[in-house]
């Protein structure tokens, strides 16, 4: 009896155990619940302020894309406004100067053309510093040959460097490859800046450029650039800061050396831009040393570097056109002094048919009225711009099958994609403002086209094929314009295509087969247009054929309907 009670009571503990142990595991069970139900309601809180951040980081987003859209707005528009008037000033004082003035009045022209350059040079680097703060700078590739780079310097600076009673030296190490890769423009940009930089500090004294070799490769060469200078120099103190933005020396700041304090900014940019770093070397009193080094690629065959031409500042603009030209030109601007400055650049190269409109609203409707060798038309203008009068006019053509007459854009906004926004609108070509007469007359030149075109058919030869003829069969020439009408226009826009790529050989070919057949059927003008296309791409001059792929189309339009009279 007393084992079953020991047995008993040993299963009642085991049993109070086992509750004890359920008991508890419940317990632990609605603890980690209420845990989990806690850790589920944070998460539940965390994911909406994440949604709630993410809401307000993306409105951010907007608006910060929203203000940098505003500001290259902005700046584009202070381009534009700034650039224009400085046209006018910029062109009126180089009509002054090939006047005949006084020894005081020359010198008061010269003064009027620093100041507005000076201007002109703040404008341009506001609009660098902005693309560069932006990312919106990009590199251009391309063959850079040294010496023709600094001679071309040399050339444009000198004037200034010995105004200032400085001598300017060239150094360049002969172990440099004579043609890298690289971008010719920003690298002469930089040096200038800096050759600019060291004349207005520098008084009596020296400027050397010097170029030397500090390593290379199969593939690259390492160029170590350097403008010294005899002049001030740079205290310690300030070389810490020299290359922030609108940071300053003290004696920088005087009313002696103006500038905006961006030039030394926009150099450090433009040389990290092409993988290099640039520094100074000075002393107070003793001179400065300013320095960039960047990689530059090596070519295995020389090829002619293009080199930056500038402003045209260096040539005589007084000469008239290489040709006369006595077809009417319509000026559109809306700046009456920008009109006035336009025209007189334009009497000056010879032309004196011009009709000038401030709006594009009035282009248009001038364009109705008469026919024009040449539309020079500013890009923003009130009523009706630029870019839209550009348009209705290309339409206008296609719709009455009129000879396509190029048009010139004209704009003081030189920021990235303009030109293309022109060329989408129909515009043949751009030219920034300020321009001088040089660049004027050279755009004028490049689009000249001839005063009268030639004889639409030679009548002799489709008499001849008309002679052809033989009894109840269909007309032989109603046949053969059947195929041209058939082959030619699939066959023009592959010329254009050559043409605007650059292949000389496959545009020979083409314009010379488009010519054989025109000429077949007696089509006199248009065999003319292949056949100029044809002698300008034999000679590797093919991209000076753009100019005459707007009259293709009009041209063979022309003689088809000419045709269809005579066979009628």
């Amino acid at each position: 009896m007393s084992n079953e009670a020991g047995e008993i009571e040993k299963l009642r503990k085991t049993i109070e155990h086992l509750s004890d142990q359920i008991i508890r595991s419940k317990e632990q069970e609605e603890r980690i619940l209420s845990e989990f139900s806690e850790m589920n309601n944070e998460l539940v809180t965390l994911q909406r302020l994440l949604a709630k951040n993410n809401a307000s980081l993306d409105a951010a987003r907007k608006e910060a894309v929203s203000a940098g859209e505003s500001k290259s707005s902005f700046i584009a528009v202070i381009s534009h406004d700034f650039r224009t008037p400085l046209n006018g000033i910029l062109g009126m004082a180089e009509l002054l100067q090939h006047s005949s003035l006084s020894e005081e009045q020359q010198h008061s022209v010269q003064v009027i053309q620093e100041a507005a350059r000076l201007l002109l040079k703040l404008i341009q680097d506001l609009l660098d510093f902005s693309k560069l703060e932006a990312g919106q700078m990009r590199l251009e590739m391309g063959d850079v040959e040294l010496e023709p780079t600094f001679n071309y310097i040399v050339r444009l600076l000198e004037p200034k460097v010995i105004q200032n009673g400085n001598k300017l030296a060239v150094e360049c190490d002969p172990r440099i490859s004579g043609v890298l890769e690289g971008d010719s423009t920003r690298i002469t940009q930089v040096l200038m800046n800096l050759i600019q930089n060291a004349n207005k500090f520098t008084k009596e004294g020296s400027i050397c450029i010097q170029a030397d070799l500090v390593r290379e490769d199969e593939d690259s060469q390492w160029i170590r650039f350097e403008v010294k200078d005899t002049g001030i120099g740079i205290a310690e103190e300030d070389q810490k800061t020299l290359f922030q933005p609108y940071v300053q020396t003290e004696k920088g700041r005087s009313k002696e050396y103006e500038g905006t304090g961006l030039g030394l900014s926009i150099c450090q940019s433009l040389v990290r831009l092409m993988g290099g770093q640039i520094g100074v070397i000075s002393q107070e009193g003793q001179g400065s040393t300013f320095w960039f080094e960047i990689p530059m690629g090596r070519k295995t065959e020389p090829v002619k570097a293009t080199v930056p031409t500038g402003q045209d500042t260096l040539h005589d603009s007084g000469a008239l056109l290489q040709e006369p030209y006595s077809r009417p030109i319509l000026l559109a601007d809306d700046n009456l002094i920008n009109r006035q400055v336009v025209l007189m650049q334009l009497k000056k190269l010879g032309i004196t048919k011009v009709d000038s409109v401030s709006n594009g609203e009035e282009a248009v409707a001038a364009f109705l009225s008469k026919r024009y060798g040449i539309i020079l038309m500013d890009n923003m203008m009130p009523v009706m711009d630029g870019l839209e009068a550009t348009r209705k006019i290309r339409a206008m053509e296609q719709d009455e099958m009129r000879h396509a007459v190029p048009i010139i854009a004209m704009t003081g906004n030189v920021m990235d994609g303009e030109k293309e926004k022109c060329l989408e609108a129909g515009m043949n070509d751009f030219i920034g403002k300020p321009f001088t007469l040089e660049s004027l007359k050279n755009v004028i030149q490049k689009w000249q086209l001839p005063s009268e075109p030639r004889e639409v058919l030679n009548m002799s030869i489709v008499k001849e094929i008309g002679e052809l003829n033989s009894d109840g069969e269909q007309s032989i020439l109603e046949m053969l314009l059947d195929m041209y009408r058939n082959e030619t226009p699939g066959k023009i826009e592959v010329l254009r295509r050559y043409v605007v790529s650059g292949d000389h050989i496959a545009a020979a070919e083409c314009a010379h087969d488009l010519k054989s057949g025109s000429l077949s059927l007696g089509i006199e003008y248009c065999s003319t247009l292949f056949a100029r296309i044809e002698q300008l791409a034999k000679t590797g001059q093919v991209r000076k054929a753009e100019p005459l792929l707007g009259e293709l189309i009009p041209a063979y339009q022309e003689a088809c309907e000419a045709l269809e009279k005579v066979i009628i």
